[in-house]
């Protein structure tokens, strides 16, 4: 019997491992050595399968779940297979139409291409899709508008650089003096245009400071507007389609599963904090440019250890504002996954460029 040189036993283990990966992509059952003898391009022994595949589990590569005879991958194996990818596979032509669509001129407002966004990722993958809009704390603001609701309420509409809207409403214990509502308008719109959303309300502050005494009516329901104006929930920024999509699966039926899928979903501010750090990355180091993986035990959050996360972030100018992507299961197609996820990328960089790139000139 020949001897294999150590690189070509490496070779026949990568080669393997291959094949009960592609395998359990497609099944979800644990693969076994009767599968592999099948493989005629392997062309091993049942004796060469045993060691090879006793290797590779003690190796990380594949475990052996208790109630089966055959093996499945664990994120060793699955960063293993997205780290060898030489291309991503191309969309079909069908699919780049159908994202080419919902992205066309006629999206208006940045709320209805976050909408598209998401639940195009979803119908495409047959996963969750999610995006999260410009963040409104990295955003400056353009205009504010106080509008009259009642003696003792009001709402306040802020228009970021970004294009996205916030309504707050503010309530008083008391009815507001409603002839300072134009006044404060003027003032907010003088004072904190073009400021960082994120320091308005200390501007605002440092400037109250500096006002003479007979305007402190004024001053004081400025205060008292800026407070929950400027506060927000970043649970808003994210938007998330296809939830049931994941829950439907084979893989999620135990009971730990779904709790730890039920939590994620749940936690919308803590996921989009989560998914925000690309935001703050840098360049990805992921091989593909731009696109994100993340399995199981990768990710920061418990409640993704069976999941799979594939991200990429879009830009405005030379800005990244903005993280989308899918959440599916740990056995997916990356490769088109992956292209699913940068061909969506480039249509939101483009149509958010569209809208609101003169903004930024």
């Amino acid at each position: 019997m020949r001897t294999l040189s150590p690189s070509d036993h490496e070779e026949r283990k990568r080669k393997l491992l291959q094949a009960v990966i592609h395998q359990h992509i497609k099944t979800g059952k644990p693969v076994g050595s009767a599968f592999i003898a099948s493989q005629k391009h392997l062309d091993l022994s049942p004796a060469t399968i045993r060691n090879v595949m006793g290797e590779l589990e003690k190796e990380g590569f594949l475990t052996h779940p208790h109630t089966s005879a055959g093996r499945v991958p664990t994120d060793k194996a699955y960063r293993f297979y997205v780290d060898s990818l030489v291309q991503l596979q191309r969309l079909a032509l069908k699919e780049e139409e159908r994202i080419r669509k919902s992205h066309e001129e006629r999206i208006r407002e940045v709320q209805e291409l976050m909408q598209a966004t998401s639940k195009t990722l979803s119908v495409l993958s047959n996963y969750t899709g999610f995006v999260t809009a410009p963040g409104i704390d990295q955003s400056h603001l353009q205009h504010i508008e106080l509008i009259a609701l009642d003696p003792r309420r009001l709402l306040a509409v802020l228009v970021s650089d970004t294009g996205v809207v916030r309504h707050r409403q503010v309530l008083f214990e008391a009815a507001y003096p409603r002839e300072l509502l134009e006044p404060l308008a003027r003032l907010l719109n003088e004072r904190l245009r073009g400021q960082p959303f994120a320091r308005a309300r200390e501007t605002l502050l440092d400037h109250i400071e500096a006002i003479h005494q007979r305007q402190m009516d004024l001053l004081d329901f400025a205060r008292r507007v800026t407070d929950a104006a400027f506060a927000w929930d970043q649970g808003d920024d994210l938007f998330l389609e296809g939830a049931g999509n994941i829950l439907s699966l084979p893989d999620f039926s135990g009971q730990e599963e779904l709790r730890h899928l039920v939590n994620l979903l749940d936690e919308k501010r803590a996921l989009g904090d989560m998914i925000r750090q690309d935001l703050d990355a840098g360049k990805s180091g992921d091989k593909f440019p731009g696109v994100r993986v993340k399995i199981g035990a990768e990710n920061r959050s418990p409640d993704l250890k069976n999941l799979s996360l594939i991200s990429s972030t879009y830009t405005l100018g030379d800005r990244r504002v903005g993280v989308l992507g899918i959440i599916g299961p740990k056995r997916m197609e990356y490769s088109k996954m992956m292209s699913l996820v940068q061909e969506m990328s480039h249509a939101v960089t483009t149509a958010m460029n569209r809208m609101l790139g003169s903004r930024h000139d």
